[in-house]
């Protein structure tokens, strides 16, 4: 396993993602949310009355697709997670611990690529304040 060499950036704070990749993230975390919970798309509910009623087909492979929604999302989100906390964290002295690092966990998670691309951001944006500096 490769060894990660600490930064001289430190990230300490928290930074919710901005813009497109703040959308991502809630439309991501919602997507998750509704493949979570199978009352979601059972009869009665609004998904189901407003729009799988309308389709057999729709009926038939929703709690298929919802199953497949799940296991995707979570798996990779959770792959992703366990990589952003071995390495990126790692690496700008956040502990994983820590209710800094739990934030940054959580938005990852519910986030993916998009929440990763956000951290990148911030560790340059801290980077070029610290080369400012100099």
């Amino acid at each position: 396993m490769a060894t990660h060499k600490a930064s001289y950036i430190t990230i300490d704070e928290y930074e919710f993602p901005k813009g497109s990749k703040r959308v991502a993230t809630l439309i991501l975390a919602g997507l998750m949310t509704l493949s979570a919970r199978r009352k979601f798309i059972e009869p009665r509910s609004i998904i189901h009355d407003h729009l799988l009623a309308r389709s057999i087909k729709a009926t038939r492979y929703s709690k298929l697709v919802q199953d497949v929604m799940f296991y995707v999302l979570f798996g990779i989100h959770g792959i992703e997670t366990v990589w952003f906390a071995l390495t990126k964290l790692k690496r700008h002295n956040v502990d994983v611990f820590s209710l800094l690092g739990f934030k940054w966990l959580a938005t990852v998670f519910a986030g993916g690529s998009f929440a990763i691309a956000h951290w990148d951001e911030v560790v340059e944006k801290k980077e070029l304040n610290v080369l400012k500096g100099i």
